[in-house]
């Protein structure tokens, strides 16, 4: 505990040139960029409109307002991959700092993170303005709903996790060249199995979940299943699965939307908080190691 309240301490005695790292990678990042953050919110924004397309178009999907459902998966997702990806590459990147200069080694991701954070924050602005101002002149907008104020707590856990997973995986690819292979692997396969392009509600009409209802909790207890979830039901009104699915129930109704329960969000920030930590504590038992390595 002594050893991760003095690595603390040196992060906040560092905190200016962290400061100045996350400005020199927002520099950096649009330097000879005419359209500079719309990069950061242009590929989120054309996927959604393929996949509107083509599951609205092409598959049938019956939901209203998918495009609302699809964007709110995918900007925290976006948020997640590109930050772990991003950050678990800076160590190597920045080799030829880390031997000229003293500092700890935490500020290179963390900075990586922070620039991916601040470009989150923009990506939601831009949604709450699409879908809370214009688009409700032409009945594509959403409510303003009290389930919102659960958004800063959602966002700080997603934060906490991201930042958890970023510094493991960081760690790992000093050492280790094939993280980034099997990150991109994983992240790939991901997309299709974590509740992006679909709503959770439509896992838990499966029949192997319906068999096994300890599949579908441990699916949910997932930190970034249930996150990309709680946005969902934090911002937009629940609907039925039967809009994405097309399942019905026995007497041909629509299936019911399941309800979101809190204790199920608490213990997934819970864990977020302590991946955390986790990934801090072995972020600071290997950094010294980082110079050897290469």
């Amino acid at each position: 505990m002594s050893v991760m309240r003095e690595s603390l301490l040196e992060l906040y005695q560092a905190r200016w040139l962290l400061r100045q790292l996350v400005i020199r990678e927002l520099k950096i990042r649009y330097k000879n960029s005419a359209l500079g953050f719309v990069w950061s919110i242009a590929p989120p924004l054309l996927q959604v409109v393929i996949f509107t397309f083509v599951f609205r178009g092409v598959m049938r999907v019956e939901a209203t307002n998918y495009s609302a459902y699809l964007l709110c998966g995918l900007i925290p997702w976006t948020f997640f991959q590109t930050g772990i990806m991003d950050a678990s590459n800076s160590i190597l990147h920045n080799t030829a700092l880390i031997r000229k200069v003293y500092l700890p080694r935490e500020v290179i991701p963390l900075s990586i993170l922070i620039a991916n954070f601040i470009h989150f924050l923009l990506a939601w602005g831009v949604y709450f303005a699409a879908y809370l101002g214009f688009f409700k002149f032409i009945g594509y907008g959403i409510p303003l709903r009290v389930e919102m104020l659960w958004f800063p707590v959602i966002t700080l856990f997603l934060a906490l996790l991201t930042t958890g997973l970023a510094l493991v995986f960081t760690t790992m690819n000093v050492f280790y060249e094939d993280t980034k292979y099997a990150l991109q692997t994983l992240f790939g396969l991901f997309y299709f199995l974590l509740p992006i392009l679909y709503i959770a509600d439509c896992m838990y009409y499966v029949e192997l979940m319906r068999q096994y209802p300890l599949l579908y909790r441990l699916y949910m207890l997932n930190p970034i299943t249930m996150l990309i979830t709680a946005y969902r039901h934090a911002i937009l009104e629940p609907i039925s699965p039967s809009l994405f699915n097309g399942l019905k129930a026995a007497d041909g109704s629509q299936l019911p939307p399941v309800p979101l329960d809190t204790p199920t969000i608490l213990v997934s920030g819970l864990l977020c908080v302590l991946i955390a930590y986790g990934g801090y504590a072995f972020f600071n038992s290997r950094k010294w190691q980082f110079v050897e390595a290469r």
